[in-house]
């Protein structure tokens, strides 16, 4: 911005297409790379409320704890592996001449040079610095999504001591959830430089944005499918335990009910040995059929809006903007979270 300043090409008026009109650039380095900074502190703030959780409630009892702490530990060198980085930073150098090479995005190099110009101070700085910085950091991001998926299967591997009569429909994976809270700021980090090029080419270069509403849902859409990613890693364990407990509290729930017919129906002498008339836990017929729809009702993986809403209110609302544009508010909710959370 410096070298744009000094050259007379920041500013309206200067050039054609001046820097400062290039909406897209300063979303990207401006707000979105700081702010993938930003989501570090906050998945692993959100991870360290989450991860203790195993423990605390029971999922994680003595056996496994060993194991558990083994599979933490190997993540954490996987996530500071050296060879990662490395790879990382060839993809990015392949990117980056494979791009100049090819033309790249030219129209983003055209406040300094004019499209196909000539690469001078500007344009090498924006291809060989900025570019390949913010690429660098977003690979690291993905590679740490990675892991976390990586991590959460291996800890669904666990015999974890799941309880399929849990109230929170996920046989006491519900804290799961809150992770995407602490996730919520990098899909908005990656949601704004899009953001910004669609203002760019809404503003200066007369695009329609009703033209954008399909790319607009499916970027909320892919977003929130990697979000939500980590967490279906659970998916397998919780059908496997929904439908071993079904089948298990089922019968439970037949033996019971014949015997109830058959004391208070048929008025016969019942045997209690096993004492399963007079259980506390138990108790009446309408708590034994109500611990069975408590297990019909469990989702097969640890989602539901409070996991979802974060990371599509993050994804989406960069995209509000661009639409308020052209659109009425209301017209952008509805095209942009009505199909995700069910306005």
């Amino acid at each position: 911005m410096l070298y744009a300043l000094w050259q007379r090409r920041l500013l309206p008026g200067t050039v054609p297409e001046p820097l400062l009109q290039h909406f897209g650039i300063h979303a990207r380095f401006l707000l979105a790379l700081p702010l993938l900074f930003v989501a570090e502190s906050s998945a692993e703030s959100a991870l360290r409320r989450v991860l203790p959780h195993f423990v605390s409630r029971g999922l994680v009892d003595e056996s496994l704890r060993p194991a558990f702490r083994a599979i933490l530990e190997q993540a954490g060198r996987l996530r500071s592996s050296s060879t990662a980085l490395l790879v990382m930073v060839a993809v990015v150098a392949v990117a980056t001449v494979f791009g100049l090479s090819f033309g790249g995005d030219t129209h983003e190099l055209a406040w300094e040079s004019g499209a196909g110009g000539p690469l001078h101070f500007g344009a090498l700085w924006f291809s060989f610095v900025s570019r390949p910085i913010f690429l660098l950091v977003l690979l690291a991001w993905l590679w740490r999504l990675a892991l976390l998926a990586w991590m959460f299967s291996k800890i669904a591997a666990l015999e974890l001591r799941l309880a399929p009569t849990h109230p929170d429909r996920t046989a006491g994976l519900g804290f799961l959830e809150q992770l995407t809270i602490g996730l919520a700021p990098l899909f908005f980090a990656i949601a704004v430089p899009i953001a910004g090029r669609w203002a760019h080419e809404a503003m200066y270069h007369g695009l329609d944005v009703r033209t954008l509403k399909v790319p607009a849902v499916a970027l909320v859409v892919v977003l929130a499918a990697i979000g939500l990613a980590p967490l279906l890693a659970f998916a397998p364990r919780l059908r496997k335990v929904r439908r071993a407990s079904l089948e298990a509290y089922g019968a439970l729930l037949a033996e019971h009910g014949r015997r109830v017919e058959r004391r208070w129906i048929r008025r016969e002498v019942v045997a209690d040995d096993d004492g399963l008339l007079s259980a506390p836990e138990i108790g009446p017929v309408a708590d034994t059929v109500a611990l069975y729809e408590v297990i019909a009702k469990m989702r097969s993986m640890p989602v539901g809006r409070k996991s979802l809403l974060p990371v599509v209110l993050a994804s989406a609302l960069p995209l509000v903007p661009v639409f308020a544009m052209q659109i009425p508010l209301k017209e952008i909710a509805k095209t942009l979270l009505a199909p995700l959370i069910g306005i």
